[in-house]
């Protein structure tokens, strides 16, 4: 279970790297956009563009199908998530994914990182997905951190690098896209910070319907991230 102790996500970032970000694997290559009335987005690309619209279903079942496909600590197609709304429907998808991977003992992680898309001159989320040993985040320990949309992504960076240099994981929990996006963003950032420490993060996604309160019949998403050494 998770641990009982929880840390604010204001507190300042701890010795954060000014290192800048080595490019993301997989950047350059051609992408096609995962429209909710497309069966198979991928065909004819090596990355999946999701949009706000995009059916996270859908998109879990595109996870799926590559997960199960390549061999234990691959790769599969990255996702790229452009503004709150795609990176939302994202990270759904992730969840779903992991939750339909269970049955069959199959699991995956996932590494965000900012990416800059030439071609539109936007910048996005750009999701690495690699399979790895099933592991149930109920089982798992960390701090939780709870993430609002107007939530400061630097401070928030900082907490989840904090625990990761700590040898502990985070669980960013939010209920809505502009949470979701922050959450998502400060997991970049807190990458960068630790990456001259050799400290890299991977996270896993749950989707849990909330059952009373004022946010009752509303979905909270919860992000482990996992620190590692590399």
């Amino acid at each position: 279970g998770r641990g009982d102790e929880r840390q604010a996500a204001g507190s300042r970032p701890s010795r954060p790297s000014s290192r800048a970000p080595s490019a993301p694997r997989g950047v350059g290559r051609a992408m096609r956009v995962a429209e909710a009335d497309i069966d198979d987005p991928l065909s004819g690309g090596d990355c999946i563009k999701v949009g706000g619209t995009t059916v996270p279903r859908n998109l879990a079942g595109l996870i799926v199908n590559q997960v199960g496909a390549v061999g234990m600590n691959s790769l599969t197609a990255p996702i790229v998530a452009v503004g709150p709304a795609s990176v939302n429907q994202a990270v759904k998808g992730l969840a779903i994914a992991r939750r339909s991977l269970a049955e069959h003992r199959q699991d995956f992680v996932f590494l965000p990182a900012f990416v800059k898309i030439a071609a539109e001159d936007l910048s996005g989320i750009q999701f690495e997905i690699e399979r790895t040993t099933p592991r149930s985040m109920a089982d798992m320990d960390g701090m939780e951190l709870r993430v609002a949309g107007a939530t400061e992504v630097k401070a928030l960076a900082g907490a989840i690098a904090k625990n990761a240099r700590d040898s502990a994981s985070s669980f960013v929990v939010a209920v809505g896209a502009n949470s979701v996006n922050q959450a998502i963003k400060a997991i970049a950032i807190a990458r960068t910070y630790l990456a001259e420490e050799s400290i890299d993060l991977r996270c896993r996604a749950s989707l849990d319907a909330i059952d009373g309160g004022e946010l009752a019949g509303k979905s909270s998403v919860t992000i482990l991230a996992e620190p590692f050494a590399v």
